[in-house]
Order: structure tokens, then sequence, then C-alpha cells
């Protein structure tokens, strides 16, 4: 008797380019694709950049013979579309950002936050299978009613393939001239700068001529951007910390991740961090704090500072910079590191959990 072909439905707050769920959700799209289901996208908020490509959540019908797999990193009001679906349901958790990081910034994220921590322990009741991308992820779920036996661990795939593409020449050239410490996000409280700033301070003092670039939206957290600003001028760092904005180019992109000789990432919270695999994928060592999940998503290809230490965490920057062997030989530790977020790593990983899941069903 011969089956019918599988529909996947896939659900997310929102789908806009440089997003990190939404290259994850089109990357696995395609393998489930390649696998002969039909899928299709649905968001509160499609980009129009994707028009076509997704529909508005209302466009969604259960027929109680699909697979809907729900993205839930916030609260949206597609969830509850999601939560009283007939159809077999997966919500792919993806973390949500403490609350308190956006007290004073911004009282409709602070809200939609807490709305959807709020909302997580009922949410074990209402899926049928779950998906967390860290160790730090799935003991959210667990802690929050989930059973064991239904949260699977998927590598979350970074989408590296935008970067095959030629680096921009002319800014690499430049690039290449320069010593330069990296971080790429936005520029908000969560993220740290104001950690950040003050490990590069103690570099700085020891190693001058060192560059710190910051790439990443300055326009969310105002009153923080002042406090950033301040620092710079107190600690006369102004000619030595350079704030792009955000970018986009992936050429560009590449070769400022392919010239900089260290990520840092100091934040104050994490759900997983592509930007320390997309420098893992170029050979840059990340150095990230030691919360988790960013040694683990790190592994062996980077460092692991405490930021509460500054001199501290910039003597081992130091020590980096100075020495070549040690460095190169976590470079190379750094790219293989990154071969555990491929399409191939999650294709491997997807095939696993759907045998465990529903090889019994066959």
């Amino acid at each position: 008797m011969n089956r019918s072909p599988l529909t996947l439905n896939i659900m997310t707050a929102v789908l806009a380019p440089g997003d990190a769920i939404g290259n994850y959700i089109f990357t696995k799209a395609r393998i489930f694709r390649d696998w002969g289901a039909r899928v299709n996208l649905y968001a509160d908020f499609v980009d129009p950049a994707y028009a076509g490509r997704a529909s508005p959540s209302s466009f969604y019908r259960a027929t109680g013979e699909a697979l809907l797999w729900y993205h839930y990193s916030i609260y949206a009001d597609n969830v509850e579309i999601a939560r009283q679906s007939a159809d077999y349901t997966v919500v792919d958790f993806h973390g949500i950002s403490p609350p308190h990081l956006f007290a004073g910034q911004d009282a409709h994220l602070q809200h939609l936050c807490q709305k959807g921590l709020d909302l997580l322990p009922a949410l074990a009741d209402d899926f049928d299978l779950a998906v967390v991308h860290s160790e730090y992820t799935r003991r959210q779920l667990l802690d929050n009613g989930f059973a064991a036996n239904t949260v699977y661990k998927l590598p979350l795939c970074v989408d590296t393939s935008r970067f095959s593409g030629a680096e921009d020449e002319a800014l690499a050239a430049r690039l290449s001239q320069l010593e330069y410490l990296l971080f790429i996000g936005r520029i908000v409280p969560q993220k740290d700068i104001l950690a950040l700033l003050q490990i590069f301070a103690h570099v700085h003092a020891r190693r001058p001529q060192t560059v710190l670039i910051l790439v990443g939206s300055r326009h969310l957290a105002g009153a923080y951007q002042r406090q950033l600003d301040a620092y710079i001028r107190r600690k006369k760092l102004g000619e030595r910390v350079l704030f792009t904005g955000q970018v986009n180019n992936p050429a560009v992109l590449a070769a400022l991740l392919n010239h900089a000789r260290l990520l840092l990432v100091t934040s104050e919270w994490e759900s997983f961090c592509v930007p320390v695999v997309e420098a893992m994928y170029f050979g840059t060592p990340p150095v990230v704090h030691q919360i988790p999940p960013l040694p683990e998503v790190t592994g062996e290809g980077g460092i692991i500072i405490d930021k509460a230490q500054p001199e501290a965490a910039a003597n081992k920057i130091l020590h980096m910079l100075a020495e070549k062997d040690p460095y190169d030989t976590l470079s190379a530790r750094a790219r293989r590191r990154a071969a555990s977020f491929t399409d191939e790593a999650l294709r491997r990983a997807l095939l696993e959990m759907l045998q465990q899941a529903f090889g019994d069903r066959q």
C-alpha cells in the first residue's frame, strides 16, 4: 500500500532575513523536501523578502494527518493556533530571553518574554514532542514539566553557505592590516557590551595596536548606548573601538570574520549564539563567557572566560594574540568544531530523531 507524502507545517513568530531561527527553518524545510515531504511555512510576520515562500499563520489549517513543527522563542499569537492543532505537534524551543534584560529598555518585549516563560509549563501537555539545541534548554523544559523521553536535542544548523562566495576584497585588504577583536550582535544589555569593553580596556593597555570592532544595530537601547559611549570616552578608547552598525552583506561579514583574531561574547544570556559557530567556520576562535550554553556550543574550539574577572579574561586573550602555535592549534580546533553545526549534521540528527520517535509507527 502506497503512503501519501508527509505534510510538514513549520510555524514561527517571525520570518525575516538574517534571523538565525529563520535560517534554520529554511534549512530544515529543504531537508524534508529532499526526503519527499510537502512543506508549508507560516509566521505571524512574514518579511516582504519572503513573500511567496511563507504564509500568515492564520492561513494554517490542521488536517489531523500532518506534522506541525512550532518554533518557540517568545510569546506570539500563533502559539495558541499550535496548542489547539489536531495535527501531530512538535515544539522547537530556542529559549526565551530573561524579561529583566529588557527592563527600562523595551516594555513590550519584556512583557512578551515574561508571558512566554509563564506559558511554558502548559506547553508540556499541548505538544507531542519537543526539540532543543543545547543541554541548557533541555534542562529548562524538564524543569517546566516536559517528560524526558519526549525531548530531543538537534544541532542548530548554522547557514555558512552564504559565505561560499568571495569576501569583500577591498575591505579584506584593509582588515588584513589590522589586529582586531570582533563582536557580532545587537548592542543591547543582554549582550553586556560594557563587560566586553572592560576586558578590551585591559587588552588595550598592554597591546595598544589592537582594535575592537562591534557589528550590530545601535538603535535598540538608547540609554545603554550612551552608557557605552561614556565608558569609551572615560577610558580614551575612541580611536580603537569601531561600531559598524548592522551588517547583512555576506561578503562583508565574511571579511570581518575571516580576518579577526578572536570573536568576543560576554552575553548575560544566550540560548545558542550563532556568531560563535560562524567565527569557528572561518577558524576564528571565540572567547566566551562561562554561562551555559556558550561553553557547550564552543566546545574545544574556543576559550572560556569569566567576564566578572576582566583582567584575567584579558590575559587569556593577550596570550593568544602573542603566541602563534597555541593560536594556530585553537584555530584548527575551531574549524573542526564548526562541522558539528552543518546541514549534514542536522540531517543525520533529524533522521535519528524521526526513527526514535516514529519508528514503532511504521
